[in-house]
């Protein structure tokens, strides 16, 4: 009959039990554990392909057996194939007391252990150090599995060869057989993780917190060269565009992709016989514990004139020895233990320009951060911290945000106006009207190409920009303020001096004097924020 012909197939191939049960078409999840529960799921799913998968359901329901009780009674045939594929065969050394452990099986030709190793203690426990050294203080874990190419080659080589074998056979589970070795070895291994490390197991869902594993085959590479002559032009051209393919010519998508348009006679005729069984199953290449960014966002002030936003280097060599940047993440990051971070915030001050007022919102990125877990008083305890460690800036409103709210921050980069505060000078003197006419000028609007001082690092192009309004109050007969609130993106130094012409109208043109810049502020960024924390 088909079912036990199709197993008795897939037995003589060198298929492990968990892998046969995916051929037969079986996707509960929850039957791949135990060997009992594959014993009865190997049984059962021979029995529906045999056309008697109602007769078998309704024996089991009138004997009252227990799973294992009908695991037992499988047949012979199935019961042995699972034990000699699937359960490690120890051998002990009489030599000393503290004799190793030999582990040997037939490694399946389908999954390459995968489903054998890959489930078996020693994995578990790789994994679960894995975990537990991380130092990661989520609460549940989720899983991402990487297999080698080869094993997709193999599966669609089994696959022809079964459809050649047994036309009848269903091809319902070819297409997602990959998705869902991946999905068994999950749910084998992710519970028992889970006991070991004390963290929930979360499957089917996306999760903050996932162990990423790599898994390789000594001899992938061996296996795939077959494509060649599978598919001989596609992979002639993914090897001489090495640059392109240096790492992936034979990479699970192409070969996926080759045999879409190769037709199962074509396959036949170079694979006429199933894969050879493995010399040695999969290990794990990496291990990789990601926790998903958190971010934490806030309100800076800048007091000092000599203070970078970022760290500043030229050619390498740095100009200041700190920075906005590094005096609020160096102590943030000693209580996060990020693997890297980035610093964003709604537009940025120069180095000689001061941030007062409520301050420049900011968001600090923790990338793969350890710790995520922070209270309130927490955060609140970071931020004093901060602010008592300096007097060159100070931070007030320190929360932990969503990734969907840093959309605010660049609107307000690009979007929101902001108020200045810049002391001028007018070498050979200024007429007091003319500051009065400053301030009852309306709205203006100037053309500034791109400053020669960021030239080397930002595109030629003209800007129209839009001051909102003017105030001017004298100093003296030389220096007066110049208030102003400005649509975002304005260069105010720019358009007091004009920057040789580049900026019209300017300032000076407006005054009819010549006016220069000697400090400037920034007094507020209209963006409301994150927001306020009441500290």
């Amino acid at each position: 009959m088909l079912g036990r012909d199709v197993h008795a197939f897939l037995e003589e191939a060198g298929c492990c039990s968990r892998c046969t049960l995916i051929f037969l078409g079986t996707r509960s999840d929850d039957l791949y554990g135990d060997l009992s529960k594959i014993y009865e799921a190997t049984e059962t799913a021979v029995s529906r392909l045999n056309g008697q998968s109602d007769e078998v359901q309704n024996s089991r329901q009138n004997s009252g057996t227990s799973e294992t009780t009908a695991g037992s009674k499988c047949s012979d045939g199935i019961k042995e194939k699972c034990l000699s594929s699937d359960e490690l065969v120890t051998e002990k050394s009489d030599t000393n007391e503290n004799s190793t452990k030999k582990q040997k099986f037939a490694v399946c030709v389908a999954c390459i252990g995968v489903l054998q190793w890959g489930c078996s203690e020693e994995a578990i426990k790789q994994l679960s150090e894995s975990i537990k050294d991380g130092g990661h203080d989520a609460d549940g874990f989720s899983l991402s599995l990487s297999l080698p190419a080869s094993i997709s080659l193999r599966i669609h080589r089994l696959w022809t060869l079964l459809l050649q074998a047994h036309p009848q056979f269903p091809v319902k589970g070819r297409e997602d057989h990959i998705g869902t070795v991946k999905d068994v070895w999950k749910n084998v291994v992710g519970p028992q993780l889970g006991a070991a490390t004390g963290k929930a197991f979360i499957h089917g869902t996306y999760h903050d917190f996932v162990l990423n594993v790599t898994c390789t085959y000594v001899n992938d590479l061996e296996d795939c060269k077959i494509m060649d002559e599978l598919c001989q032009t596609m992979f002639a051209t993914r090897q001489k565009q090495h640059k392109k393919y240096a790492n992936s010519v034979y990479s699970k998508q192409a070969i996926d992709a080759a045999f879409k348009k190769l037709s199962d006679s074509e396959v036949l005729k170079v694979c006429p016989s199933p894969p050879s069984t493995p010399s040695e199953a999969v290990t794990f290449a990496s291990l990789q514990c990601q926790q998903a960014p958190m971010y934490m966002a806030g309100r800076y002030n800048k007091y000092s004139r000599d203070l970078p936003q970022t760290p500043w280097f030229v050619e390498g060599e740095r100009k200041l020895g700190s920075s906005v940047q590094e005096l609020i993440c160096d102590i943030l990051d000693q209580t996060v233990c990020a693997e890297d971070l980035k610093f964003s915030s709604s537009g940025r001050e120069d180095v000689d320009v001061r941030c007062l007022g409520n301050g420049r919102p900011f968001v600090v990125e923790f990338i793969n951060p350890q710790r995520t877990k922070l209270s309130g008083d927490k955060i609140s305890s970071l931020q004093r911290t901060i602010n008592n460690s300096t007097k060159l800036i100070r931070v007030r409103d320190l929360q932990i945000v969503e990734k969907k709210d840093l959309k605010n921050l660049k609107e307000g980069e690009e979007e929101k106006t902001k108020a200045y505060c810049a002391l001028c000078i007018a070498a050979k003197g200024y007429d007091n009207s003319a500051l009065e006419a400053l301030s009852k000028m309306p709205q203006l609007v100037i053309q500034q190409k791109t400053p020669l001082r960021v030239l080397h690092r930002r595109p030629l192009a003209t800007r129209a920009r839009t001051i909102l309004s003017m105030k001017a109050h004298p100093v003296d007969q030389h220096f007066f303020k110049l208030h102003l609130t400005t649509q975002a993106g304005t260069y105010i130094k720019e358009f007091v001096h004009s920057d040789l012409g580049r900026t019209v109208p300017n300032l000076g043109e407006i005054m009819g004097c010549e006016v220069d810049i000697i400090a400037l502020d920034v007094e507020n960024v209209a963006l409301d924020w994150p927001p306020k924390c009441g500290d």
